[in-house]
């Protein structure tokens, strides 16, 4: 009966910081504003039922197109390029 217990409150405990975390993130994107976009390869959302298929082959936004999205809007006031560079983890480096 004890284990039953304990293992209740394990998943009131996950589900609650999951949902924590959800609004928590919710929170800081609201916080950017309505007039945000965001341009990027992958969709934001996931899941089991996420088609991946679809995206894999849409390239990546590159640098020299921001020019243009800030030629044609012209009431943006900022836009910004995020780059992402991968590590090489030494256990993928050769010897």
């Amino acid at each position: 009966m004890f284990g039953v217990t304990i293992g209740i409150f394990c998943i009131i405990g996950v589900l609650a910081t999951v949902n924590s975390l959800q609004r928590n993130i919710q929170n800081e994107i609201k916080s950017m504003g309505d007039n945000i976009i965001f341009i990027d390869k992958w969709v934001w959302s996931g899941g089991p039922d996420y088609p991946w298929w679809k995206f894999v082959n849409r390239p990546y936004p590159k640098h020299h197109e921001l020019k243009q999205i800030k030629e044609r809007s012209p009431s943006t006031q900022y836009a910004a390029f995020f780059m992402m560079f991968p590590t090489i983890s030494s256990s993928a480096v050769p010897f």
